[in-house]
């Protein structure tokens, strides 16, 4: 006579396996916040590097009176002096979207500055510096409205694309 088996190893195998399960599921789900916070980080250098070159074409000394570009392309070749101006070397993409296509924020026929076309929420709610402090109440990443600085406000720092980091473990936003 064969001793009743208990069915011990097969609830064994099938708790291991939902605990295989779970772990992969917190890992990817950790790995997509990390990979989220760090597209938001590059948006915020990408939008303010876009919003300066179009200061530096506004402000630039070859232009009779300050303007501002009809398309984002005039950042990459300023033709309108003696020799071509490159405020921007490519139109960065929006590390959100993935495309080059950018919201863009007018003036008439002008542009002043650029947004996002993405549309879910931004995980970074604080620590911006004071010039994107309107950040704080965006409801989703298409209201990161990056735009040019006032006549004369451009900064003179090596990098004026750093944004300060809220993150305690000194890493980027």
């Amino acid at each position: 006579m064969r001793p009743r088996a208990g069915g011990w190893a097969l609830l064994t195998m099938l708790l291991a396996t939902a605990l295989v399960a779970l772990s992969a599921s917190v890992t990817l789900t950790v790995h997509r916040l990390e990979r989220d916070r760090d597209r938001e980080a590059e948006l915020l250098r990408a939008g303010i590097a876009i919003a300066m070159a179009i200061a530096r074409y506004r402000d630039s000394p070859f232009a009779t009176a300050p303007e501002l570009p009809r398309a984002l392309d005039e950042l990459i070749e300023d033709r309108r002096g003696p020799r071509t101006l490159r405020h921007l070397r490519r139109i960065p993409r929006d590390p959100v979207t993935g495309r080059t296509e950018w919201g863009l924020l007018r003036e008439g026929d002008r542009i002043v500055g650029v947004h996002s076309l993405a549309g879910r929420p931004p995980l970074r709610r604080h620590g911006f510096p004071p010039t994107l402090a309107a950040f704080e109440k965006a409801a989703t990443l298409r209201e990161w409205r990056f735009t040019a600085p006032p006549p004369g406000a451009l900064p003179t720092s090596p990098d004026p694309g750093r944004v300060p980091s809220d993150d305690p473990k000194g890493r980027n936003p």
